[in-house]
């Protein structure tokens, strides 16, 4: 002890420089400077009864313990490493209660000072206090009562630039969760902070902080909040901060976040004082649209939602609440997070798990983070709209839809391709691949998958036949497997296997071309479909359809020719026939182009010899065929009468069943086998016609140097005008019918032998001979009658010998020659 003076008086007197006492056995737990207040005003009392001064410099206890103490008149100052307290007592009031001015109390451990006045009845253990204090980065007011030890007290009108500092220093004394800490300052940071009021209670004796209790209001401005650490800020003009029974709330001003208006929003942390139970609640509404800054949140949440809006109108609430990892209590537990949310959506367009679709009216459900619940009318894509319901498992990644399709029409351009209207329907949703998501729709059996590409895939043949009027009207009977891939739906490719159809073609090997694989593409320009064995191609566009075949016979029915053709269609044809199949003949080429267009037909062609050229509409129809060959003619005649040579063929009239025709012909053998063998038959069998047997009729058939046929069509009968066949020593002219419907046939030959009749003349009986003109030739009329399956051959009677081939020769001779007309 240095200079150390006590003196009884009244009361004690004690003054020293510097006392030094040993360290005393330490308490097991420190006392912080609040715990020593409270034990400097419980003995201030003592103070004041037994001592008169108490000055002492220094007071060490044990290395590095120093207090300082002055007790004199109206002065009382401790100085310690906890306290420091410089309070100046004023006379003493009645009933025991003293005023005092507080220059300075600090509680070093907790960085505060205050400063004010106060008044304390030691007797009563009742002390009372108003002033200004300071702490880290706040300065404000301060009132608080302290009575035995229980402590009442109220901040406000505190002001602060950040309250980084003060959230660590009171993290040292409260021990906030780490993630809590972070939510009140961290994840949320202000440049300005106002706190209007912080009220609350604490027992010091028992270290009891009521903290439930704690009631708080204040105000931050122009605030950074993130909703994760992982994510961007949210810029908030202001936020309106409260708290009460442990939650501490941030009510957001004009929060705006990526561009999107979150008015309404809030941040809330339940339990905040409670390590264990501690729990962050985030409120966000937006009248902005559902887009990836919404699922951007959600994802950080290991939320996926696979909806997001691209347009519309949009009212949503969202409330995600997230709790504690139970096994580190550090952390907010991403496993442990529970959302709800409501998404009111209008006039919108949505990206359903990758597929755009329109929504006139929707209401969007989030249900404690697994299930998303989905009502909407006028809901579909641009060619389907539909009232549905949905169930989606978000865990799963899968979900049920339920609803009518009102209407169904996938068009391309103004043909239906597919179209049905108030069908009721199931579909089965499933996202659960990154890159793919399906949707299979019962009963319609359709199969759909979105992506990168969508796809709509089927078989149920039955019910795509039923409502497709596109394929019904090109001839479509059903299918295998459809499947349709499109990135647009604008754009389609269309892969169909196993299409049957009836379409008017035949293989080379007669059979019918009615099932193949087709791939089809539909853009802007048009539709282009490939078969897959090559043979047939389409090019469908706005100003017509053009069709390519390859090695595939056109079957042309007599009616398709009064068709009418409302998109002009265009065929191009390689190594096939036409067959006319209502007169059953078959016309060679090796290649073709027909066109209809409206009610009208043409056609060019070229044959293995020659070429054809045919025109049709509903008043007139026109061929012409140049330098075709005996061959072509039998097709179109639908006989074997000719064997080679070149033909000229020339047709006009109103209709395939009302024209004229002419045929001219050089170098050919006539050969049918019924008509020329019979023919053969009946000279042989009259021994007065054998003379009529000269070297131009033989066994290849009867020679024509040239020839030409004038004929007529009305109906189902032909009339021959006049035959005429040319042959090196003989000729051969005629006339008649032939009833197409009945077969009958009524032709009249004249057989005529050009050179000099003389040598012969006697042997051939008078009845059926005629001499005529200058040469003197000689001719002999047969009469063909029957039908053309079993055509029967007689000579004629004097009298119609005498005049028919007068007739037969005058007709071919004065009959006009259409083919230079």
């Amino acid at each position: 002890m240095e200079q150390l003076y006590i003196k009884l008086d009244k009361k004690i007197i004690v003054r020293a420089k510097q006392i030094k006492l040993p360290s005393f056995k330490k308490d097991v737990a420190q006392k912080s400077s609040d715990e020593r207040l409270l034990n400097l005003s419980q003995g201030v009392d003592y103070l004041e009864t037994f001592f008169q001064e108490i000055s002492i410099e220094s007071v060490q206890i044990g290395d590095d313990f120093k207090i300082k103490i002055l007790f004199l008149d109206d002065i009382f100052f401790v100085d310690s490493p906890y306290l420091n307290i410089d309070i100046k007592f004023q006379n003493k009031q009645k009933d025991g209660i003293d005023r005092f001015i507080v220059k300075n109390l600090s509680l070093k451990d907790f960085n505060v000072s205050i400063s004010g006045e106060g008044s304390a009845n030691f007797d009563k253990d009742d002390y009372k206090f108003d002033g200004n204090f300071t702490s880290h980065e706040l300065n404000g007011k301060l009132s608080f009562a302290l009575k035995d030890t229980l402590l009442t007290y109220k901040a406000y009108d505190v002001n602060a630039g950040s309250i980084k500092d003060f959230i660590a220093e009171l993290n040292s004394r409260i021990h906030l969760n780490s993630e809590v800490k972070n939510w009140i300052y961290g994840y949320i940071v202000a440049d300005d902070y106002h706190l209007n009021e912080i009220n609350g209670k604490a027992d010091l004796k028992e270290n009891d902080l009521f903290l439930n209790e704690l009631n708080a209001t204040a105000n931050a401005k122009n605030l950074l909040v993130k909703f994760d650490k992982g994510l961007p800020a949210v810029n908030v003009a202001e936020a309106n901060i409260t708290l009460n029974n442990s939650k501490l709330k941030f009510d957001l001003t004009a929060p705006v976040y990526k561009g999107k208006k979150l008015d309404g929003s809030n941040v809330a942390i339940n339990n905040i004082f409670d390590e264990k139970n501690a729990n962050l609640e985030l409120f966000i509404k937006t009248n902005s649209i559902y887009d990836e800054a919404i699922n951007e949140i959600l994802r950080a949440y290991k939320i996926n939602v696979p909806v997001r809006q691209l347009s519309g109108k949009m009212d949503a609430s969202l409330k995600i609440l997230i709790k504690l990892d139970e096994k580190s209590l550090e952390n907010f537990d991403e496993k442990s997070v529970i959302a709800n949310g409501d998404f009111k959506i209008s006039d919108a367009v949505l990206d359903i798990a990758g597929s755009k679709f329109n929504a006139k009216s929707a209401l969007v459900k989030l249900v404690n983070t697994s299930a998303l619940n989905i009502d909407a009318s006028g809901f579909g894509l641009d060619f389907f709209r539909a009232n549905a319901k949905a169930d989606i498992n978000l865990q799963k990644s899968t979900g049920e839809i339920k609803g009518v399709i009102e209407s169904f029409d996938l068009k391309e351009k103004n043909d239906e391709i597919l179209a049905f209207k108030n069908e009721p329907f199931t579909a089965l949703l499933d996202f659960s691949k990154p890159d793919k998501t399906t949707l299979s729709i019962e009963p319609f059996g359709l199969n759909l998958s979105f992506g990168d590409e969508s796809v709509i895939a089927t078989k149920n043949s039955e019910f795509i036949m039923q409502n497709s009027p596109l394929l019904k009207q090109n001839g479509v009977l059903g299918f295998e497997d459809v499947s349709i891939k499109s990135k647009d739906f604008t754009n389609l490719e269309i892969l169909a296997k196993g299409l049957k159809f009836d379409m008017p073609f035949l293989d080379k090997n007669g059979s019918k071309y009615d099932s193949d694989d087709f791939l089809i593409t539909v853009s802007k320009a048009g539709v282009k479909v490939q078969s897959a064995s090559k043979k047939l191609s389409l090019n469908i566009a706005e100003k017509g359809i053009e069709a390519k075949s390859n090695d595939l016979n056109l079957l042309v029915l007599d009616d398709n020719s009064t068709k009418e053709q409302s998109t002009p269609l265009e065929l191009f044809a390689k190594n096939g026939d036409i067959i006319l199949k209502d007169l059953n003949k078959t016309l060679p080429f090796t290649s073709f182009s027909a066109e209809k267009k409206g009610k009208s037909t043409s056609l060019n062609g070229l044959a293995k010899q020659g070429r054809v050229g045919y025109f049709s509409d509903e008043k007139s129809i026109n061929l012409d065929a140049t330098d075709i060959s005996g061959e072509f003619i039998n097709g179109l005649l639908g006989t074997k009468s000719f064997e080679g040579g070149k033909f000229r063929l020339k047709m006009l009239g109103e209709s395939s069943k009302n024209f004229k025709a002419e045929v001219r012909f050089f170098g050919t053998y006539l050969k049918d086998y019924i008509f020329y063998q019979r023919l053969l038959s009946f000279l042989n069998s009259v021994p007065s016609l054998l003379s009529f047997k000269t070297p131009d009729f033989n066994d290849k058939g009867f020679t024509v140097k040239n020839g030409k046929i004038l004929l007529t069509r009305k109906g189902d009968v032909i009339e021959f005008l006049a035959i005429e066949m040319i042959g090196t020593s003989a000729d051969i002219g005629g006339r008649g019918t032939i009833d197409l419907k009945s077969k009958k046939i009524n032709i009249d030959l004249e057989l005529k032998i050009l050179k000099d009749a003389s040598g012969i003349i006697d042997k051939i009986p008078l009845i059926n001979q005629i001499i005529l003109g200058k040469d003197r030739s000689l001719s002999t009329v047969i009469a063909i009658r029957g039908t053309t399956e079993k055509p029967e051959y007689s000579t004629q009677i004097l009298q119609d010998a005498l005049l028919s081939p007068l007739k037969i020769i005058r007709n071919v001779l004065q009959a006009p020659f259409l083919i230079f007309e």
